[in-house]
């Protein structure tokens, strides 16, 4: 499982003060044009992360 991990690239990082989801997107060099879920909840880019949270990201899927 950790090789299938590593192929779909998630990574895990420590946030250590408390930012706009914007602003950890742009720390990631990421587009606002992404999903965000704070501890399981889709949130804006203008929710507070903080210390402890977890945070998953996204890319917007599209198609039909």
């Amino acid at each position: 499982m950790a090789k299938t991990i590593e192929k779909i690239g998630v990574q895990s990082i420590l946030v250590t003060e408390t930012k706009t989801v914007a602003d950890l997107l742009k720390e990631l060099n990421m587009s606002e044009d992404h999903v965000v879920l704070l501890n399981g909840k889709r949130v804006g880019l203008d929710y507070m992360v903080h210390e402890n949270d977890t945070v998953v990201i996204l890319p917007l899927i599209e198609g039909g």
